[in-house]
């Protein structure tokens, strides 16, 4: 190989080289938006799920607690003493005492 053409190929090569470090530049830009990008979001998906857990225990609590009372409205026991038979339009001061103790 003569000199000249040893000199090309070494331009080449180098060129090459240069380029293939700009690409390997851009991925590591690119890795560290992705990462940042991957690590907000995980804390926003942790933020959504406490909020939704934290959504579904109220909306748990005062459904039952609605469930019960609706129940004690309509004329039924809700305490444990005779939960479920009939009040006969009297009201029952262990159903009143669990319904208060159920709405703190």
């Amino acid at each position: 190989m003569d000199r000249e053409r040893l000199f090309m190929h070494i331009s080449k090569m180098e060129a090459d080289m240069n380029s293939m470090h700009d690409d390997l530049q851009t991925l590591k830009e690119l890795a560290v938006r992705l990462v940042e990008e991957n690590v907000t979001l995980h804390m926003e998906k942790e933020k959504y799920e406490k909020l939704h857990e934290e959504d579904e225990t109220v909306e748990e609590d005062s459904f039952k607690g609605n469930t019960l009372n609706s129940i004690y409205e309509e004329g039924f026991h809700v305490c444990s003493v005779h939960f479920g038979t009939l009040r006969n339009g009297e009201d029952c001061l262990f159903c009143q005492g669990f319904l208060e103790h159920r709405g703190k």
